[in-house]
C-alpha cells in the first residue's frame, strides 16, 4: 500500500466530505469516527508547508493523541512518514 504525505492527509481533509476522509482512512487501515474527523480537520487546518520541511510540532501531535488515540496516531505516523 502505498504511503502519503503529510501534507497530502491535510490536503485530503480539507478537500473531502467526513464520510470520503473516513473511507480513505479505513483504506489506510484507520479507523475514524465522524466527529474524529471534524477534530481532525480543525488541527490540520493550521498544517502548512513547514510541517512538511521541519516535522509537525510537537504540540500538534498532542491535539492529534488527545482525538485519535496513542495507537491510531502511531498508525498515522507511520502512514504519513511522520
Amino acid at each position: 500500500m502505498m504511503k502519503i504525505s503529510m501534507l497530502e492527509w491535510a490536503e485530503n481533509l480539507q478537500k473531502m466530505n467526513d464520510k470520503q476522509v473516513q473511507q480513505f482512512a479505513k483504506k489506510k487501515k484507520i479507523d475514524l469516527s465522524l466527529e474524529e474527523i471534524k477534530k481532525l480537520r480543525k488541527i490540520f487546518s493550521k498544517a502548512s508547508i513547514t510541517w512538511g520541511i521541519y516535522g509537525i510540532p510537537k504540540d500538534v501531535l498532542k491535539e492529534v493523541e488527545d482525538v485519535i488515540g496513542q495507537k491510531r496516531l502511531n498508525q498515522l505516523r507511520k502512514e504519513i512518514g511522520i
